[in-house]
């Protein structure tokens, strides 16, 4: 049956979507995720009858019919198309839910090109971007037009049927792994450590994971402590490659932990560095370290000699968008030629094959292969883990 709500939990549900919170805004590896319990306003996910009936629902929903309208049409054909359509549905208004910081990236250059249609923006974090989706799903209500999510987010609402098929024709150019069934990939996120240039001598940078269990770095390191992602992926490295134990694996992370202040946030943690409250931190975006690097920032992450971790970023078209052409000509902006090179230009790693090679400046960098499958299965155990492991630190205000 489909996720059922109780009447109090819709209403709070409908309360909350007077209107997504709008705003004027303007990672070649394969990822891991998995289906996270809902919150106790929803059943539980994963029932298998709830995502069955919405598959069926979604054949037959907006966002198939207008992907069939426009399949097959050529590029400006189908741009064309897709634009007057989106005009015509709430007043050219996009709803867009995103985990990004730095929506305005792709929304000003999209505005520009698409006169007449506003992007509104609700951004938060990947848990309750999932949950509203889930939520309004259940609830019968049209809220988003077009999602984006990291993978660990977007898996759980492609199992539960939720998302239309992937459709936008602006894949040729995009490395195989950012491709899926329900969403396609914009972006990756790569995770290394980064420390201060003027702090840490060149010869004291971290030769493998294990060396920030050193001594050396007590009361110097951070550590993002959110990042179960980035935990499983080294776990399950150090087992496939050191033949470790998993207990072994996990003990070193706890030591790691014990030289650590656990922070929130991947770009407050690295700002942390560079401000000099910490020598060096253990998990950073290399599209964020890029970008500061590039200001002038204290900042370093070269030579990459600890295991670099990538997850993908996606996007889709719900089911049921109350716009979904507009969902698909953001989708396809995004993939575009265009698209991936403003998100070049703003530091992130596109997915396209030519542009993923020249994001990172020149640096041979390869990332850990992860069999996500086997962690997503597991990540109510992987994330119960991490919290354990993060204890051993020093938590941060």
């Amino acid at each position: 049956m489909v996720i059922a709500l109780t009447r109090m939990c819709i209403e709070r549900v409908l309360r909350g979507f007077a209107g997504p919170k709008a705003r004027r805004s303007s990672a070649m590896v394969v990822a891991v995720v998995t289906v996270l319990a809902l919150s106790s306003c929803s059943a539980p996910a994963g029932t298998g009858d709830e995502g069955q009936l919405a598959k069926k629902d979604c054949a037959n929903g907006p966002a198939v019919q207008e992907q069939q309208k426009v399949n097959g049409m050529p590029p400006g054909k189908r741009a064309a198309t897709l634009a007057a359509d989106a005009k015509a549905v709430n007043n050219g208004t996009i709803s867009w839910y995103t985990e990004l910081n730095d929506a305005d990236v792709i929304t000003g250059p999209f505005e520009d090109k698409y006169p007449g249609l506003t992007v509104a923006v609700y951004r938060a974090g990947t848990d309750d971007i999932r949950q509203r989706v889930l939520e309004e799903a259940a609830a019968g209500y049209r809220g988003s037009d077009v999602i984006q999510l990291d993978y660990l987010g977007m898996n759980p609402l492609d199992k539960e049927g939720v998302l239309a098929p992937a459709s936008s024709p602006e894949v040729s150019h995009l490395v195989p792994e950012a491709k899926f069934g329900n969403f396609t990939g914009d972006s990756l996120k790569i995770t290394v450590p980064a420390w201060n240039s003027t702090l840490l001598p060149p010869d004291q940078a971290p030769k493998s994971l294990q060396d920030l269990a050193d001594p050396r770095f007590k009361g110097k390191l951070a550590m993002e402590g959110t990042d179960v992602f980035w935990f499983a992926a080294q776990v399950s490295n150090l087992m496939n490659t050191e033949r470790m134990t998993k207990d072994q694996a996990v003990d070193v992370f706890r030591k790691i932990a014990s030289n650590a202040a656990i922070t929130d946030g991947h770009t407050a943690t690295t700002e942390l560095v560079i401000a000099g409250q910490y020598s060096i931190a253990a998990n950073n975006f290399v599209h964020r370290i890029v970008e500061l690097e590039s200001k002038g920032a204290p900042i370093e992450w070269k030579p990459v000699q600890v295991p670099a971790v990538a997850e993908v970023s996606a996007y889709a078209i719900p089911c049921e968008a109350g716009n979904p052409a507009g969902g698909m000509l953001l989708q396809d902006f995004v993939l575009s030629k265009q698209g991936q090179q403003e998100l070049l230009a703003h530091g992130r790693t596109p997915v396209d094959r030519a542009l993923n090679e020249e994001s990172l400046g020149g640096v041979d960098l390869h990332a850990i292969e992860v069999d996500a499958g086997a962690i997503a299965d597991k990540f109510s155990e992987w994330q119960d883990t991490w919290r354990e492991v993060v204890q051993n630190g020093t938590k941060t205000n």
